[in-house]
């Protein structure tokens, strides 16, 4: 692939001038390295949004509860569940299932056991179930991701799409900073989460997940801030850089959503 590649980009060379072709090749390259996750090594996660009917929310977190206990209880079908707590999607639940692999999907999810007693008892408190979303966990942008950790009490989620075409301005950006918290030893906990199936393909999510809102993540060996820390990285191209990500981003594709844990209604292991 890399030798057609650069086949390529020789032939197209004289078409194009010499800023253009570099950012092609930037671009391409960014690609391949993307392609080289795709395998089945990728993790597989699983979401979906429940709006409960107006009353009936502490009806449907008992059956909801009752459901998990009985039917989400191993590891293979752990289920965690939080609550949002502001914007458009206020007040409704959001089921997550994580570390799956490709043989997950092998399986009839709509004829085990555990779905038929939520259609029985859990879905005449819904007034709305949202289709599923798959996404696959981008592993080298997460930082302080265990999985043997239990889910965090607090997740503050950064939602972005991404303009097309514009894949590699956004993702430079995402890349130097992890790399300032690897380098820091940044505390906090981020897992960063790309549209597989069930949504727009351009859609990321940032997860910054925590148990105390008055400690989120810090730098314990100095006192500067993550911009004074990444211009030492990279020559002071903060701002640029910054500006260059911010307009890769669809103007209306930008979004953050506080969600909090509901412990009944998550999997206890």
């Amino acid at each position: 692939y890399l030798c057609t590649l650069i086949k390529l980009l020789i032939i197209i060379q004289f078409k194009m001038k010499r800023s253009q072709l570099f950012s092609l090749l930037l671009l391409s390259l960014f690609s391949l390295s993307i392609s080289a996750q795709t395998n089945p090594n990728w993790e597989y996660w699983i979401s979906a949004k429940v709006e409960v009917k107006k009353g009936m929310t502490g009806e449907f977190e008992k059956a909801a509860a009752d459901k998990t206990k009985k039917y989400n209880k191993t590891l293979e079908t752990a289920m965690s569940t939080y609550k949002i707590m502001d914007g458009p999607d206020q007040g409704k639940y959001e089921r997550i299932q994580g570390y799956k692999d490709l043989s997950w999907f092998n399986s009839d999810m709509t004829s085990g056991a555990g779905y038929k007693y939520w259609q029985k008892n859990v879905s005449q408190f819904v007034e709305n179930y949202e289709g599923s979303k798959v996404w696959w966990r981008i592993k080298n942008l997460s930082h302080n991701w265990d999985p043997e950790s239990k889910p965090k009490k607090h997740i503050s989620k950064l939602i972005r799409i991404i303009k097309p075409g514009k894949n590699w301005d956004f993702w430079r950006f995402a890349n130097r900073i992890v790399n300032v918290y690897k380098k820091h030893d940044f505390t906090g906990v981020q897992g960063v989460f790309k549209v597989v199936s069930g949504g727009n393909e351009n859609e990321i999510i940032f997860v910054e997940a925590f148990d105390d809102f008055t400690d989120q993540g810090k730098f314990p060996n100095t006192d500067k801030s993550l911009k004074e820390l990444y211009n030492e990285m990279y020559n002071g191209s903060y701002d640029k850089d910054l500006e260059i990500y911010n307009d890769a981003i669809e103007m209306w594709g930008r979004q953050r959503e506080r969600m909090n844990l509901a412990p009944a209604l998550t999997t206890e292991l």
